[in-house]
């Protein structure tokens, strides 16, 4: 078939890609059960908050639903990776007993379906639901799954327009309509391929062994509660149409219409004609019991293929819509009543149309993945049994199967709870924080990913975030400076408070020339002044040979090197929150120790194997390594790898402690005393940070810090950006809620 006015128009001015690159905003709706494939009893969590404000996870029509709702995008691989990121802080908010149902088809529900707990958000809500659960067979109100949002892009519209089509339309937004309408009744007409392709449902109550298994038991048009259709001749005929059945009580209300596709609009239905369509809603897909999110990713790529063959072609005539309307609806009906694991009465129609797809994405150059992706779904259709609803309805148990695969979900999504899938390309505190901001409804965008920046955005409100907790709560000017470790050396001293002497170097002949110096004074600390981590510290001085050998490998990572005094003493990382110390973590020096049976190797692998231990700043704690500093430990003990360590010795492997070098962390938040804690704020206020991380090296936390004993407390460091994952994953004590913290202060509202 050849294109229609419009897919000229869009090959003359070469908008093809425009057409590609819609914007997609997925819905996806999963019920909470327990072990046994019934539903919850489980409290709503409370970490989602109102249920009325957050848009991005939320109840439906029971209080075990949960709707995940993603922005619209134009990247599929960004739209996947934040409904992962949903997915998995969806699951880890809920507690042990918890699960996500992976299917579509009800789990095991109560006999008595009145006992279902509907969604309480507010008292007009629940009555509504009183009146649905009534209204409509509760069955099929309890299905779930997932609801595709199609916008096509703008550019191509007004472009379109600009050039040729305002000769044609009276109006700008009757242009837009025609173009939606036209993609809905393909859709439509096309929804008998998208069930034969994905649908996932053998039986719509997945305790029910005697019901006859078919593709699709959700989607199929018996499957649907309200069984009402909608007209798709024109856009004043399908809101007459629905407001017709609401008055004929056919529907309780319009939003109870749930065919294939719905038109939705900014405004209400009734002004749909004159303020245009916003977007297309399609509702035909089942849950993916193989994808933890539930989504197959093919499904929304071939959908939005689909959507953008339909924009180039033509229209149906007006006095045929119906006709083919009801034809796609009996087809649909046949389609999805087959038994999945048999061939389709329809396979070679379904391959005639994967065939034309193919021959569209070839000769009007739609990406080469469109025409990789057909290929793959002609084999769903010469091989059924690879359709999702086959692979279920072949399971000898599928109640079993479907909290097997569960089960799996959940426990991936704890395997690393300091990883947020979808966001892994950023940094450890970036990722928490995001998962946080996910959890009560702000919308998350990577910016850029190498630099870890995000901008949060809430009730049009935007913060952009770097590393974590860098944010502009923070004076800009300081944060810069504050990354320079002499200045903000300086400007600590400035500010009162006792801070290491120090000097800076620029070469490493000009260190290693003072090396005298430094060993008649005792023990030095080596520090990169650009860089947070390059720390090397000796309480004794080392033979020549080795400090040159060191100070030549941190000129090689750094370009100056700051000399400073040792200090004796413990080394406190405390965490400053909307100017308030919200947590405090104590930095042991990378260590082993002995049980009287295990060699050095054996010990550190031991401690490396443990599950939060791992490359630094990849892991909330990082790994010990054996480098040059290291051995040179180990030689002061006289021991080597194969050496036996006495039960209860603890051997240093190194004399500073930092995050990135194998330190253990442990929470001191409680023990610490407070003239600490009010020193340190004090700090902060004074240079209005609101935000930060301040190091210091304390010889007893339980003492009180007086002013005629400064020393009690010497300040090594401070940050503008500090890291939040030591506090959440200490290696012992207890795990402080920074992140969220963070996040109240940058969203009160929240």
């Amino acid at each position: 078939m050849e294109v229609d006015a419009v897919g000229k128009a869009i090959r003359q001015y070469r908008l093809v890609p425009l057409v590609s690159h819609s914007n997609i905003g997925l819905e996806v709706t999963m019920q909470r059960v327990n072990a046994q494939g019934e539903l919850s009893k489980q409290p709503y969590p409370k970490v989602f908050g109102d249920q009325r404000q957050n848009r991005q996870i939320h109840n439906a029509f029971a209080q075990t639903q949960l709707k995940l709702t993603t922005p619209a995008m134009a990247d599929l691989t960004s739209l996947m990776a934040y409904l992962t990121g949903l997915n998995t802080t969806a699951r880890r908010a809920l507690t042990t007993d918890d699960y996500l149902w992976p299917l579509s088809s009800t789990p095991v529900l109560p006999a008595d379906l009145t006992k279902i707990p509907l969604a309480e958000a507010d008292e007009v809500g629940f009555k509504r639901r009183q009146q649905q659960a009534k209204k409509y067979d509760v069955t099929k109100l309890m299905t779930t799954g997932v609801h595709v949002n199609f916008s096509f892009n703008e550019q191509l519209f007004t472009r379109l327009y600009t050039e040729t089509f305002h000769q044609h339309y009276s109006s700008y937004v009757d242009f837009r309509n025609a173009i939606y309408l036209k993609a809905a009744q393909g859709f439509v007409r096309m929804n008998w391929l998208i069930q034969y392709l994905f649908g996932a449902t053998p039986s719509l109550n997945i305790a029910d062994k005697q019901a006859k298994p078919q593709r699709t038991s959700v989607h199929s048009l018996s499957g649907r509660y309200s069984q009402v259709k909608g007209d798709y001749t024109s856009i004043d005929r399908y809101v007459s149409k629905l407001e017709a059945d609401v008055r004929s009580k056919k529907l309780l209300s319009i939003s109870d219409f749930d065919g294939p596709v719905r038109f939705r609009s900014t405004g209400q239905l009734k002004t749909l004609g004159r303020q245009g369509v916003y977007y297309l809603e399609y509702r035909g897909l089942d849950l993916d019991p193989t994808t933890a999110t539930g989504v197959d990713q093919n499904a929304i790529e071939f959908l939005r293929l689909l959507a953008s063959y339909f924009v180039m072609m033509p229209a149906l005539p007006t006095a045929m819509v119906g006709q083919v309307s009801a034809q796609a609806d009996a087809l649909a009906a046949q389609v999805t009543a087959e038994n999945p694991t048999t061939a389709s009465a329809q396979a070679k129609p379904a391959l005639q149309v994967l065939d034309a797809l193919k021959d569209f994405v070839e000769k009007y150059g739609l990406p080469a993945s469109d025409a990789v992706l057909l290929t793959h779904l002609k084999q769903r259709v010469s091989d059924p049994k690879q359709t999702p609803s086959a692979k279920v309805a072949m399971q000898a148990e599928p109640l079993t199967w479907a909290m097997q695969q569960a089960k799996a979900y959940q426990e991936a999504a704890h395997s690393q709870p300091f990883n947020l899938p979808g966001y892994t390309t950023l940094d450890l505190s970036s990722q928490l924080l995001a998962e946080q901001a996910l959890a009560r409804g702000i919308k998350v965008d990577v910016v850029d990913a190498q630099a870890n920046i995000m901008r949060l955005t809430h009730a049009n409100r935007a913060q952009l975030v770097v590393a974590g907790s860098g944010t502009d709560l923070n004076p800009q000017a300081l944060t810069t400076v504050l990354g320079h470790k002499v200045a903000a050396k300086q400007i600590m001293a400035e500010h009162g408070v006792q801070v290491p002497a120090s000097q800076t170097y620029r070469s490493a002949n000009q260190l290693i020339d003072d090396y005298d110096r430094y060993a008649q004074g005792g023990g030095i600390v080596l520090k990169g002044t650009e860089s947070t981590h390059t720390v090397v510290a000796f309480r004794i001085m080392p033979k020549r040979e080795l400090f040159e050998q060191v100070v030549r490998q941190l000129f090689e990572q750094t370009k100056t090197v700051m000399a400073e005094e040792l200090i004796v003493g413990s080394s406190y990382r405390f965490l400053v929150i909307d100017g308030k110390v919200q947590a405090i973590v104590e930095r042991i020096p990378a260590n082993i120790v002995g049980d009287g049976r295990s060699t050095v190797q054996t010990l550190l692998d031991r401690k490396n194997a443990r599950a939060l231990r791992g490359m630094a700043f990849k892991y909330p704690q990082s790994e010990l390594t054996l480098g040059t500093v290291e051995r040179y430990r180990l030689q002061s003990y006289n021991m080597d790898l194969d050496s036996v360590v006495s039960r209860g010795t603890q051997i240093l492997l190194r004399e500073d402690a930092t995050f990135g070098n194998g330190s253990d962390v442990l929470d001191a938040t409680d023990e610490m005393h407070q003239s600490y804690i009010a020193a340190v704020e004090k700090l902060a206020a004074d240079l209005k940070l609101k935000v930060a991380g301040v190091d210091v090296m304390i010889p007893n936390l339980y003492a009180e810090l007086t002013p005629e004993h400064p020393e009690m407390a010497v300040y090594l460091g401070i940050h503008a950006a500090p890291y939040l994952y030591p506090h959440l994953f200490p290696m012992f004590g207890a795990a402080r809620p920074v992140a969220a913290q963070l996040l109240k202060t940058l969203f009160p509202e929240v």
